[in-house]
């Protein structure tokens, strides 16, 4: 862990570099005002080990798409992400895809030339804009932090898309802030980063409530999905999908964890155990209500070793022969040809969430509290009594809920179909900026 006078110093060099007391810089540069098909340079795609890190990506260029397909797209990975670049190909052959680090003499040519030519950056729906929430690793928060002073430096137009923030360790607020309010626009993904923000004194020009970059995603694998669906005999409306986030490290890992995926300590396991027993009630309630069978999905890929180990290996014989666990990690484009034929999705964690409501399902989301603010989102689209404390609701609250979907159905579709009005609506709205920014009508 770095010590608080070498972050200091860390920061002060930052600073210097930055012109902290310098004006802002024109919120569009003269030359993207004259260019009719503008170049738009996203940042994203975190992982590949997890269905939200992959969604991301193609849910925020199917919105860029829609809305402004007069715009020329580079997609920026800092590391290769092999799983998301197959999907991005099959779907987007416009998107043009970039590899490589922002870190001064190690900064990729291609990288640059993508910079040199963008007439706006976007950094895509996360929570990379944190610090101490997952570790005190300085570094990583400058990876994150260099294009932006580099955009500033040249005059290039920037902006954060469904972000969610939860910590800023002092000193490094005074950095962030200096920093992130220079953007033309942060969208956060929930309301309480935005109020959070604002009491920390941020200034960018727009500070708003948009979704998760994720809720645009439309990418379907019809071929593999609908052959998955026939093999463990899961029929169309009458299974319930379930997604769990356990107190487990990444596959192979030997560090000491963090607040994803923390060291595994007695109090963490004893905290899976409740949570898993209110899992494990839920799925022998549905089984036994409904007649109807279980689909245990991955959101991690480590939770397809600990969601067998740990939740389907200890259901009851009766109840096991009524469920599916899925064994092997998956693409996007599968999970959400799967996902749309649900009757309802369960899950601890938001983005298998996500693509559901996309797809016109109704969910229910029961998440750890402690892994941020980005849960409140389901209530900021109109989904407040079917998001839920996976630590404080009794089992009896998630049960009673999944009878109500069950037995007033129609209206739960009617409900999804509402939210994702909303969510089409705070898109739009968002791209709306984005196109006066781009064409300096603003």
């Amino acid at each position: 862990m770095q010590s608080r006078r070498s972050f200091i110093k860390a920061s002060a060099v930052t600073a210097a570099s930055l012109s902290i007391n310098s004006p802002l810089p024109p919120t569009l540069s003269s030359a993207v005002a004259e260019k009719p098909n503008p170049t738009i340079l996203l940042r994203s795609s975190w992982n590949d080990k997890n269905i939200g890190d992959i969604g991301h990506t193609p849910g925020t260029l199917r919105i860029l798409e829609r809305h402004l397909p007069q715009a020329k797209i580079i997609l920026w990975h800092a590391s290769p992400r092999p799983v998301t670049e197959e999907l991005i190909r099959r779907n987007f052959p416009k998107v043009t895809i970039v590899q490589g680090e922002f870190a001064g003499q190690n900064t990729s040519a291609e990288v640059m030339k993508a910079f040199e030519s963008a007439d706006f950056y976007i950094h895509n729906s996360g929570m990379s804009m944190n610090y101490g929430l997952f570790n005190y690793d300085w570094g990583s928060v400058m990876s994150s932090l260099t294009p932006f002073l580099y955009c500033h430096e040249k005059g290039i137009p920037f902006g954060l898309y469904g972000h969610s923030f939860d910590k800023f360790a002092p000193p490094s607020d005074l950095l962030f802030r200096d920093v992130l309010s220079r953007a033309a626009f942060i969208y956060c993904r929930d309301s309480e980063s935005v109020k959070h923000i604002k009491e920390l004194g941020f200034k960018a020009p727009v500070m708003e409530f948009a979704p998760d970059g994720c809720f645009g995603i439309d990418v379907r694998d019809e071929e593999k999905g609908l052959a998955y669906l026939k093999a463990n005999a899961l029929e169309e409306q009458k299974f319930l999908v379930v997604v769990l986030r356990t107190n487990t490290p990444h596959l192979g890992s030997t560090g000491q964890g963090n607040l994803m995926n923390p060291a595994q300590t007695p109090e963490k396991k004893a905290e899976d155990q409740k949570r898993l027993d209110k899992v494990k009630a839920l799925i022998t309630h549905w089984v036994r209500t409904t007649g109807h069978k279980v689909l245990i999905a991955p959101e991690a890929l480590k939770e397809t070793v600990y969601g067998k180990t740990m939740l389907y290996d200890t259901l009851e014989d009766d109840i096991k022969s009524k469920t599916v666990f899925r064994e092997t990690f998956w693409n996007a484009d599968e999970a959400m040809s799967v996902y749309a034929r649900a009757h309802t999705i369960f899950g601890m964690e938001p983005h298998s969430l996500i693509m559901g409501l996309a797809t016109g399902v109704p969910i229910m989301h029961a998440r750890p509290v402690a892994h941020g603010r980005k849960g409140w989102m389901f209530q900021d689209i109109g989904l407040p009594e079917w998001l839920f404390d996976i630590d404080e609701a009794p089992a009896s609250a998630l049960q009673s809920t999944l009878t109500t979907i069950v037995k007033e159905y129609p209206a739960a579709k009617q409900k999804v179909q509402k939210a994702m009005t909303f969510v089409a609506q705070r898109q739009k709205a968002t791209m709306d900026q984005l196109g006066k920014i781009l064409s300096k009508s603003s």
